[in-house]
Protein backbone atom coordinates (compact mmCIF):
# COMPACT_ATOMS: atom_id res chain seq x y z
CA UNK A 1 0.00 0.00 0.00
CA UNK A 2 1.27 3.46 -0.89
CA UNK A 3 1.71 5.23 2.46
CA UNK A 4 1.22 8.65 0.88
CA UNK A 5 -2.41 7.66 0.24
CA UNK A 6 -3.07 6.43 3.79
CA UNK A 7 -5.77 8.44 5.54
CA UNK A 8 -4.52 7.25 8.93
CA UNK A 9 -0.92 8.37 8.32
CA UNK A 10 -2.20 11.70 7.12
CA UNK A 11 -3.69 12.24 10.56
CA UNK A 12 -0.46 11.37 12.40
CA UNK A 13 0.50 13.84 15.11
CA UNK A 14 3.61 15.76 14.04
CA UNK A 15 6.08 15.37 16.89
CA UNK A 16 9.25 14.33 15.09
CA UNK A 17 9.76 17.01 12.46
CA UNK A 18 12.67 18.55 14.36
CA UNK A 19 14.48 15.20 14.41
CA UNK A 20 13.93 14.74 10.67
CA UNK A 21 15.83 17.96 10.02
CA UNK A 22 18.66 17.27 12.44
CA UNK A 23 22.16 16.96 10.95
CA UNK A 24 22.87 14.52 13.79
CA UNK A 25 21.02 11.92 11.75
CA UNK A 26 23.81 12.11 9.19
CA UNK A 27 26.38 11.52 11.94
CA UNK A 28 24.55 8.45 13.26
CA UNK A 29 24.14 7.17 9.70
CA UNK A 30 27.88 7.35 9.09
CA UNK A 31 28.75 5.86 12.47
CA UNK A 32 26.38 2.94 11.90
CA UNK A 33 27.82 2.37 8.41
CA UNK A 34 31.23 1.66 9.90
CA UNK A 35 32.83 4.78 8.45
CA UNK A 36 36.16 5.88 9.93
CA UNK A 37 34.72 8.42 12.37
CA UNK A 38 36.27 9.20 15.75
CA UNK A 39 33.76 10.61 18.21
CA UNK A 40 33.92 13.54 20.59
CA UNK A 41 30.13 13.71 20.47
CA UNK A 42 29.39 11.07 23.09
CA UNK A 43 27.03 12.09 25.89
CA UNK A 44 28.19 9.42 28.28
CA UNK A 45 31.15 8.24 30.31
CA UNK A 46 33.11 6.43 27.64
CA UNK A 47 35.11 4.25 30.02
CA UNK A 48 34.60 0.98 31.88
CA UNK A 49 31.92 0.60 34.57
CA UNK A 50 33.04 -0.58 38.03
CA UNK A 51 33.96 -4.27 38.00
CA UNK A 52 32.23 -4.78 41.36
CA UNK A 53 29.04 -3.32 39.95
CA UNK A 54 29.08 -5.72 37.01
CA UNK A 55 29.70 -8.61 39.39
CA UNK A 56 26.73 -7.50 41.49
CA UNK A 57 24.61 -7.35 38.34
CA UNK A 58 25.62 -10.89 37.36
CA UNK A 59 24.77 -12.06 40.86
CA UNK A 60 21.32 -10.46 40.58
CA UNK A 61 20.83 -11.81 37.06
CA UNK A 62 21.48 -15.36 38.18
CA UNK A 63 19.74 -14.92 41.52
CA UNK A 64 16.14 -14.70 40.39
CA UNK A 65 15.98 -10.89 40.38
CA UNK A 66 14.62 -10.65 36.82
CA UNK A 67 10.96 -9.91 37.58
CA UNK A 68 8.95 -6.73 38.10
CA UNK A 69 9.75 -4.54 41.07
CA UNK A 70 7.46 -2.06 42.76
CA UNK A 71 6.97 1.16 40.84
CA UNK A 72 8.89 3.13 43.46
CA UNK A 73 11.80 0.71 43.29
CA UNK A 74 13.12 -1.98 45.60
CA UNK A 75 13.64 -0.86 49.24
CA UNK A 76 17.40 -1.67 49.26
CA UNK A 77 18.22 0.73 46.41
CA UNK A 78 16.08 3.48 47.93
CA UNK A 79 17.87 3.02 51.25
CA UNK A 80 21.24 3.07 49.46
CA UNK A 81 20.32 6.32 47.70
CA UNK A 82 19.25 7.91 50.99
CA UNK A 83 22.59 6.87 52.49
CA UNK A 84 24.47 8.24 49.48
CA UNK A 85 22.68 11.61 49.77
CA UNK A 86 23.47 11.74 53.48
CA UNK A 87 27.16 10.94 52.96
CA UNK A 88 27.86 13.27 50.04
CA UNK A 89 25.39 16.13 50.52
CA UNK A 90 24.38 15.87 54.21
CA UNK A 91 20.78 15.51 53.05
CA UNK A 92 18.02 13.82 55.02
CA UNK A 93 15.90 11.81 52.58
CA UNK A 94 13.16 9.35 53.54
CA UNK A 95 13.72 6.26 51.35
CA UNK A 96 10.08 5.24 51.65
CA UNK A 97 8.45 8.59 50.88
CA UNK A 98 10.89 10.77 48.92
CA UNK A 99 12.44 8.52 46.25
CA UNK A 100 11.15 7.18 42.93
CA UNK A 101 13.29 4.96 40.71
CA UNK A 102 12.94 5.84 37.02
CA UNK A 103 13.97 4.66 33.56
CA UNK A 104 17.00 6.90 33.39
CA UNK A 105 17.06 10.53 34.43
CA UNK A 106 15.06 11.25 31.28
CA UNK A 107 11.94 9.53 32.59
CA UNK A 108 12.29 11.38 35.88
CA UNK A 109 12.32 14.69 33.99
CA UNK A 110 9.32 13.65 31.88
CA UNK A 111 7.32 12.56 34.94
CA UNK A 112 8.12 15.79 36.77
CA UNK A 113 6.94 17.80 33.77
CA UNK A 114 3.76 15.72 33.61
CA UNK A 115 2.75 16.46 37.20
CA UNK A 116 3.91 20.08 37.45
CA UNK A 117 3.55 21.76 34.05
CA UNK A 118 0.19 22.63 32.52
CA UNK A 119 -0.55 24.34 29.22
CA UNK A 120 0.38 27.99 29.39
CA UNK A 121 2.70 27.68 32.39
CA UNK A 122 5.99 29.49 32.05
CA UNK A 123 9.13 27.39 32.40
CA UNK A 124 12.60 28.92 32.71
CA UNK A 125 15.47 27.00 31.11
CA UNK A 126 19.21 27.71 30.85
CA UNK A 127 20.76 28.97 27.63
CA UNK A 128 23.00 27.24 26.71
CA UNK A 129 21.25 24.13 27.95
CA UNK A 130 20.36 20.57 27.01
CA UNK A 131 18.00 20.79 24.04
CA UNK A 132 15.83 17.82 25.01
CA UNK A 133 14.67 19.66 28.14
CA UNK A 134 13.18 22.36 25.92
CA UNK A 135 11.35 19.77 23.82
CA UNK A 136 9.86 18.02 26.87
CA UNK A 137 8.49 21.26 28.30
CA UNK A 138 7.10 22.51 25.00
CA UNK A 139 5.25 19.23 24.45
CA UNK A 140 3.55 19.84 27.80
CA UNK A 141 2.26 23.12 26.39
CA UNK A 142 4.64 25.25 28.43
CA UNK A 143 5.69 28.76 27.48
CA UNK A 144 9.47 28.41 27.53
CA UNK A 145 11.71 31.30 28.46
CA UNK A 146 15.46 31.28 28.96
CA UNK A 147 17.97 32.66 31.42
CA UNK A 148 21.57 33.11 30.23
CA UNK A 149 24.52 31.31 31.71
CA UNK A 150 27.30 33.77 32.37
CA UNK A 151 30.75 33.17 30.87
CA UNK A 152 33.57 34.51 33.01
CA UNK A 153 36.75 32.58 33.85
CA UNK A 154 34.35 29.66 33.52
CA UNK A 155 30.61 29.51 32.96
CA UNK A 156 28.47 30.13 36.06
CA UNK A 157 24.77 29.95 36.89
CA UNK A 158 23.77 33.42 38.09
CA UNK A 159 20.76 33.15 40.44
CA UNK A 160 19.85 36.80 39.88
CA UNK A 161 19.52 36.17 36.14
CA UNK A 162 16.91 33.53 37.02
CA UNK A 163 15.12 35.49 39.74
CA UNK A 164 14.84 38.56 37.49
CA UNK A 165 12.89 36.47 34.95
CA UNK A 166 10.42 35.01 37.43
CA UNK A 167 6.87 36.37 37.22
CA UNK A 168 3.33 35.35 38.19
CA UNK A 169 3.13 32.91 35.25
CA UNK A 170 6.35 31.07 36.14
CA UNK A 171 5.64 27.55 37.38
CA UNK A 172 9.00 25.80 37.03
CA UNK A 173 12.69 26.69 36.86
CA UNK A 174 15.12 24.09 35.54
CA UNK A 175 18.65 24.12 36.90
CA UNK A 176 21.35 21.81 35.53
CA UNK A 177 24.40 21.80 37.80
CA UNK A 178 26.99 20.96 36.58
CA UNK A 179 25.64 21.98 33.21
CA UNK A 180 25.48 20.23 29.87
CA UNK A 181 27.19 21.61 27.75
CA UNK A 182 29.03 24.39 29.61
CA UNK A 183 29.98 22.80 32.94
CA UNK A 184 28.45 25.76 34.79
CA UNK A 185 27.67 25.20 38.47
CA UNK A 186 25.41 26.90 41.00
CA UNK A 187 27.14 28.05 44.18
CA UNK A 188 25.96 27.38 47.75
CA UNK A 189 24.87 30.99 48.16
CA UNK A 190 23.28 31.06 44.73
CA UNK A 191 21.26 27.90 45.35
CA UNK A 192 20.02 29.24 48.69
CA UNK A 193 18.93 32.53 47.13
CA UNK A 194 17.19 30.79 44.24
CA UNK A 195 15.28 28.36 46.47
CA UNK A 196 14.19 31.17 48.79
CA UNK A 197 12.93 33.33 45.91
CA UNK A 198 11.12 30.37 44.33
CA UNK A 199 9.45 29.37 47.61
CA UNK A 200 8.09 32.90 48.12
CA UNK A 201 6.55 32.84 44.64
CA UNK A 202 5.26 29.25 44.72
CA UNK A 203 7.63 28.15 41.94
CA UNK A 204 9.08 24.66 41.59
CA UNK A 205 12.81 24.09 41.03
CA UNK A 206 13.80 21.04 38.98
CA UNK A 207 17.46 20.39 39.79
CA UNK A 208 19.12 18.12 37.24
CA UNK A 209 22.34 16.93 38.90
CA UNK A 210 23.31 13.92 36.79
CA UNK A 211 26.91 15.21 36.44
CA UNK A 212 27.35 15.65 40.20
CA UNK A 213 30.50 13.52 40.37
CA UNK A 214 32.35 15.70 37.87
CA UNK A 215 33.12 18.96 39.69
CA UNK A 216 36.63 20.41 39.37
CA UNK A 217 36.61 23.46 41.65
CA UNK A 218 35.47 22.62 45.17
CA UNK A 219 32.65 20.19 45.94
CA UNK A 220 29.31 19.66 44.28
CA UNK A 221 26.50 21.75 45.76
CA UNK A 222 23.24 19.77 45.69
CA UNK A 223 19.73 21.13 46.02
CA UNK A 224 19.06 18.27 48.42
CA UNK A 225 21.28 19.84 51.07
CA UNK A 226 18.82 22.72 51.63
CA UNK A 227 15.84 20.77 53.06
CA UNK A 228 13.53 22.37 50.48
CA UNK A 229 11.49 19.45 49.13
CA UNK A 230 8.23 21.43 49.22
CA UNK A 231 9.24 22.96 45.90
CA UNK A 232 12.40 21.10 44.84
CA UNK A 233 12.44 18.12 42.48
CA UNK A 234 15.90 16.55 42.41
CA UNK A 235 16.82 14.46 39.36
CA UNK A 236 19.75 12.09 39.17
CA UNK A 237 20.96 9.13 37.18
CA UNK A 238 23.50 6.35 37.52
CA UNK A 239 24.32 6.59 33.81
CA UNK A 240 27.00 9.29 33.86
CA UNK A 241 28.26 8.37 37.33
CA UNK A 242 29.02 4.71 36.71
CA UNK A 243 29.22 4.50 32.88
CA UNK A 244 26.05 2.40 32.54
CA UNK A 245 23.92 4.57 30.24
CA UNK A 246 22.40 1.46 28.66
CA UNK A 247 20.92 0.36 31.98
CA UNK A 248 18.51 3.32 31.86
CA UNK A 249 18.30 3.76 35.60
CA UNK A 250 17.77 7.05 37.39
CA UNK A 251 15.73 8.48 40.21
CA UNK A 252 13.84 11.48 41.53
CA UNK A 253 13.79 12.86 45.06
CA UNK A 254 10.91 15.13 46.01
CA UNK A 255 8.07 15.80 48.45
CA UNK A 256 5.86 12.72 49.05
CA UNK A 257 2.93 14.36 47.26
CA UNK A 258 5.06 14.94 44.18
CA UNK A 259 6.56 11.45 44.28
CA UNK A 260 3.08 9.92 44.60
CA UNK A 261 1.82 11.80 41.53
CA UNK A 262 4.90 10.89 39.51
CA UNK A 263 4.48 7.23 40.54
CA UNK A 264 0.89 7.16 39.30
CA UNK A 265 1.98 8.46 35.88
CA UNK A 266 4.91 6.03 35.76
CA UNK A 267 2.61 3.07 36.39
CA UNK A 268 0.97 3.66 33.02
CA UNK A 269 4.25 4.24 31.16
CA UNK A 270 6.93 1.83 32.35
CA UNK A 271 5.47 0.28 35.53
CA UNK A 272 8.93 -0.17 37.07
CA UNK A 273 12.61 0.37 36.40
CA UNK A 274 15.42 -2.04 35.46
CA UNK A 275 15.39 -4.69 38.20
CA UNK A 276 18.95 -6.02 37.78
CA UNK A 277 20.40 -2.51 37.97
CA UNK A 278 18.45 -1.73 41.13
CA UNK A 279 19.74 -4.83 42.94
CA UNK A 280 23.30 -4.34 41.72
CA UNK A 281 23.47 -0.68 42.68
CA UNK A 282 21.93 -1.38 46.07
CA UNK A 283 25.02 -3.50 46.74
CA UNK A 284 27.58 -1.24 45.07
CA UNK A 285 26.50 2.29 45.94
CA UNK A 286 27.71 2.15 49.57
CA UNK A 287 31.21 1.12 48.43
CA UNK A 288 31.45 3.31 45.31
CA UNK A 289 33.73 6.07 46.60
CA UNK A 290 36.99 4.77 45.11
CA UNK A 291 35.47 4.48 41.64
CA UNK A 292 33.89 7.93 41.91
CA UNK A 293 37.19 9.54 42.88
CA UNK A 294 39.09 7.81 40.05
CA UNK A 295 36.47 8.71 37.43
CA UNK A 296 36.50 12.34 38.54
CA UNK A 297 40.31 12.45 38.39
CA UNK A 298 40.39 10.92 34.89
CA UNK A 299 37.91 13.48 33.61
CA UNK A 300 39.62 16.39 35.37
CA UNK A 301 42.98 15.46 33.84
CA UNK A 302 41.43 15.05 30.38
CA UNK A 303 39.60 18.36 30.71
CA UNK A 304 42.82 20.24 31.44
CA UNK A 305 44.56 18.58 28.48
CA UNK A 306 41.67 19.21 26.08
CA UNK A 307 41.34 22.86 27.10
CA UNK A 308 45.11 23.42 26.66
CA UNK A 309 45.04 21.68 23.27
CA UNK A 310 42.12 23.76 22.00
CA UNK A 311 43.48 27.04 23.35
CA UNK A 312 46.66 26.45 21.35
CA UNK A 313 44.72 26.31 18.06
CA UNK A 314 44.59 29.75 16.37
CA UNK A 315 41.08 31.18 16.35
CA UNK A 316 39.74 28.92 19.11
CA UNK A 317 38.56 30.22 22.48
CA UNK A 318 37.88 27.60 25.16
CA UNK A 319 36.73 28.40 28.69
CA UNK A 320 37.61 25.67 31.21
CA UNK A 321 34.42 24.11 32.61
CA UNK A 322 33.85 23.97 36.38
CA UNK A 323 32.18 20.57 36.06
CA UNK A 324 30.58 18.01 33.78
CA UNK A 325 32.51 16.24 31.05
CA UNK A 326 32.25 18.57 28.08
CA UNK A 327 33.93 21.69 26.80
CA UNK A 328 32.01 24.25 24.76
CA UNK A 329 34.62 26.13 22.74
CA UNK A 330 33.93 29.18 20.60
CA UNK A 331 35.07 28.52 17.03
CA UNK A 332 33.23 31.46 15.46
CA UNK A 333 36.45 33.19 14.40
CA UNK A 334 37.10 30.16 12.19
CA UNK A 335 33.50 29.49 11.11
CA UNK A 336 30.45 31.28 12.60
CA UNK A 337 27.98 28.53 11.63
CA UNK A 338 28.10 25.60 14.02
CA UNK A 339 26.18 23.50 11.48
CA UNK A 340 28.96 24.05 8.96
CA UNK A 341 31.51 23.27 11.66
CA UNK A 342 29.66 20.05 12.37
CA UNK A 343 29.70 18.93 8.74
CA UNK A 344 33.33 20.00 8.22
CA UNK A 345 34.37 17.96 11.23
CA UNK A 346 32.30 14.95 10.13
CA UNK A 347 33.87 15.07 6.66
CA UNK A 348 37.24 15.22 8.42
CA UNK A 349 36.49 12.04 10.33
CA UNK A 350 35.50 13.37 13.74
CA UNK A 351 32.01 13.63 15.28
CA UNK A 352 31.09 16.65 17.39
CA UNK A 353 27.81 18.20 18.55
CA UNK A 354 26.77 21.56 17.00
CA UNK A 355 26.33 24.28 19.58
CA UNK A 356 22.94 25.55 18.43
CA UNK A 357 21.35 22.34 19.75
CA UNK A 358 21.85 23.94 23.16
CA UNK A 359 20.17 27.26 22.40
CA UNK A 360 20.75 30.68 20.89
CA UNK A 361 24.04 31.16 22.76
CA UNK A 362 25.52 28.10 21.06
CA UNK A 363 26.03 29.54 17.59
CA UNK A 364 29.66 29.28 16.54
CA UNK A 365 30.33 26.72 19.26
CA UNK A 366 30.51 22.93 19.48
CA UNK A 367 30.31 20.47 22.34
CA UNK A 368 33.24 18.10 22.80
CA UNK A 369 33.32 15.26 25.32
CA UNK A 370 36.40 14.27 27.28
CA UNK A 371 35.09 11.38 29.42
CA UNK A 372 37.19 8.76 27.64
CA UNK A 373 40.74 7.45 27.58
CA UNK A 374 43.34 10.02 26.61
CA UNK A 375 44.62 8.07 23.61
CA UNK A 376 41.19 8.05 21.94
CA UNK A 377 40.63 11.71 22.82
CA UNK A 378 43.98 12.80 21.42
CA UNK A 379 43.45 10.99 18.10
CA UNK A 380 40.10 12.72 17.67
CA UNK A 381 41.58 16.11 18.60
CA UNK A 382 44.33 15.60 16.01
CA UNK A 383 41.66 15.24 13.34
CA UNK A 384 39.66 18.21 14.64
CA UNK A 385 42.75 20.39 14.68
CA UNK A 386 43.47 19.44 11.06
CA UNK A 387 39.89 20.40 10.11
CA UNK A 388 40.13 23.78 11.88
CA UNK A 389 43.48 24.49 10.25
Amino acid sequence: MNSTQSKALGRLKKVASEADKSPMREMYKRLESGADILSLAFGEANFAPPAELLQAAEKALRGDKNLYTSTAGIPPIRRAIAGFAKKWWKADVDPDANILMTVGGMEAIFLAAQVVVEKGDKVLLPDPGWGVMRTVMQRQGAVVDFYPLVEQDSYIIDPEAIIDRMDEKTKLVVVNTPSNPTGAVLSQEGFAALLEAAAKRGIFILSDEVYHNYVYDGSHVSGLSFDALDNLIFINSFSKTFAVTGWRLGYAVAHPQIIRQMSIVKESISLCSFSIGQWALADFLPISETYLVNAQKLCHDNMLKMVAWLQAIPGVECTPPSGGFYVFPDLSRIEPSCQKLFMLALDGGVAIVPGDFFGSQGQGRVRLGFATDYESMSKALDRLEAVLA
